[in-house]
């Protein structure tokens, strides 16, 4: 008997579907069409890996079974830190099906403490992990469980995560070399070699994932929890606000499993998911290459991130007609008009989404080839009917509020989380006493009672009451010929007064000096020679070799620190 007390081999009893949980609905869509393709997967040599609805259960409840096999009990956390691919998602539909809480650690990219820390806060007992060099967990994890050969593996030596009971290392099959793929085990053979099912009755209140995003800044994980019944109504809303059938066959390039929408689609739909991983390959080739995969998969959604869609934009206006097009392409955040120009050549029109980890998806507004022209960078149109907002400099609700000023946008609603998991400090210092969640971004109503976002608190200067973001600043004075980078960074001057600085990188093969920038900034910003008090006017522009890097991005924090110590006299600190 295995520790569920069940025979392995045996095909549980799974009683009557219950679709206000997870695993209902995961179980109702697989079970109505067994032979319909559930999956597709791509890796970087182009390989094809489908899986159907069936195939998916059986590898699920296999999954399931196995976890079950090895302690996990209903209730346990479950850290799935694997890497796109399809092992990820049949993981963390086996951890479901457990009826354990799935934790999404493939954003956990830090190491030492940083490492370690959301771990311990979420109090999981079980991680699974790809054991190769270029993942962090297993740069973590390999000297408490990499001395042996075993595919999974009793965790007792960790004094940062104590609690952690066993390691699960299940390698991908795309990155097994075909040298070895007679010796070495895929998480995939591990699983079919179990001799188990399992379906666990979970109820719409039982914890089903912890949904984790990462504040850069401060190096610190902030984790919602989410229940079986939260999961659905997400799940719910993004089908309605999309309006995915069953029939839709749908590509993302989005890193994280469960935003901004797939596989929540898949969960209340049943549509066809396509993953790849090409964004591991050069520029040009994720660019032919993705929409060769969507033309060969005859997709008609694609979830992409703005980047992608300008570059595809770009791509499909070389081609000749009639060529493949999307009935729909969606994105999330904030995008410029030019990601319209993707309507026409790609796709029949473009869904900007708004969402996050603690409301889910928030609001969309749709734009096809009549609205395209007229549309405002930063709409994000309506908010959805369970959610609620206002500005804080308002205080109005959204039910009264016309056109506001701008202010910082906060939530509250049905599907909005009330806490952060575990963490009662960033819990009272993120949400209003009368129980707001503030998001963190800035933006305002206009006269139609569309919401607009400009961007992020954090990142934007405040200047005579005026939130500037280095971002516009930067794209309108890096055109500036013999520019190579620009970075525009705050500091203060002399009087204690908040200015603006325009780091710039010049390029090798030109001279450029600091009056032919300001000349092009009044040009490109406004403001005349004689007068300069423009807010999104830079006052000062500082020359550099190089910018202060963490990760492989600028660190804006050290930039600041290096102008400041220009405008007080210590030149040395430019190259």
């Amino acid at each position: 008997m295995d520790n569920c007390g069940m025979t392995p081999g045996a095909v549980p009893d799974k009683g009557e579907i219950n679709i206000k949980t997870v695993t209902g609905k995961l179980r109702a869509i697989w079970e109505s069409q067994p032979e319909r393709t559930a999956m597709v997967f791509y890796d970087d040599d182009a390989e094809r890996l489908s899986l159907t609805h069936g195939e998916v259960q059986t590898l699920s409840m296999k999954c399931a079974s196995l976890l079950c096999y090895h302690g996990v009990k209903k209730g346990d956390v479950v850290c799935n830190t694997l890497y796109n691919s399809m092992e990820r998602e049949i993981v963390n539909f086996g951890i479901l099906l457990a009826g354990a809480v799935v934790m999404h650690g493939d954003v956990i990219d830090d190491k030492g403490r940083h490492f370690w820390a959301p771990l311990v806060q979420a109090g999981v007992k079980f991680v699974v992990l790809e054991p190769d060099l270029h993942t962090p967990a297993w740069k973590m994890f390999k000297l408490d469980v990499g001395q042996s050969d075993a595919d999974i593996e009793k965790c007792t030596r960790n004094v940062d995560a104590p609690d952690i009971q066993k390691v699960f290392k299940f390698r991908q099959e795309h990155r097994i070399k075909k040298s070895d793929r007679s010796k070495v085990k895929s998480g995939f053979d591990i699983i079919r070699e179990h001799q188990g099912s399992l379906f666990e009755r979970v109820s719409s209140h039982d914890p089903a994932a912890i949904c984790v995003d990462k504040c850069a800044v401060q190096k610190h994980y902030k984790m919602v929890l989410r229940t079986h019944g939260e999961m659905c109504h997400i799940s719910s809303r993004i089908d309605d606000m999309l309006h995915c059938t069953a029939d839709d066959v749908i590509y993302c390039d989005f890193p994280l499993s469960w935003l901004p929408g797939l596989p929540y689609c898949h969960m209340s739909s049943g549509c066809t998911m396509v993953k790849s991983t090409l964004l591991d390959c050069p520029p040009r080739k994720v660019v032919a290459e993705t929409w060769s995969l969507i033309e060969t998969e005859k997709c008609t959604m694609a979830a992409l991130q703005p980047p992608m869609i300008q570059m595809l934009s770009s791509h499909c206006e070389d081609m000749a007609e009639p060529h493949w097009t999307l009935r729909l392409l969606s994105t999330s955040g904030w995008v410029r008009q030019s990601v319209m120009d993707a309507i026409g050549p790609c796709t029949q029109s473009i869904v900007i989404c708004y969402s996050r980890i603690e409301t889910g998806l928030i609001a969309r507004l749709p734009v096809n080839t009549q609205t395209a022209s007229v549309y405002s960078e930063g709409c994000m149109g309506d908010l959805s009917n369970p959610v609620r907002t206002r500005l804080d400099q308002s205080g109005q609700s959204n039910e009264t509020v016309k056109a506001t000023p701008v202010g910082e946008i906060l939530l509250d609603g049905l599907l909005v989380a009330k806490e952060y998991l575990n963490d009662p400090n960033l819990t009272k210092s993120s949400y209003t006493e009368d129980g707001f969640l503030l998001t963190g971004d800035i933006g305002f109503y206009d006269e139609n009672k569309q919401l607009f976002v400009l961007g992020r608190k954090v990142d934007a200067i405040i200047r005579g009451n005026v939130p500037i973001f280095p971002r516009e600043i930067e794209e309108k004075v890096n055109q500036c010929p013999g520019i190579w980078k620009v970075k525009v960074v705050s500091l203060k001057d002399d009087k204690g007064i908040i200015q603006m600085c325009a780091c710039v990188i010049p390029r090798n093969d030109d001279a450029i000096t600091i009056d032919r920038v300001k000349e092009f900034c009044r040009y490109q910003l406004g403001g005349t020679f004689d007068d300069d008090n423009n807010p999104h006017m830079p006052t000062y522009i500082f020359f550099f070799d190089s910018f202060p890097t963490v990760h492989g991005r600028v660190n804006r924090r050290m930039l600041a620190y290096m102008a400041s110590e220009i405008l007080q006299g210590n030149t040395r600190l430019q190259s």
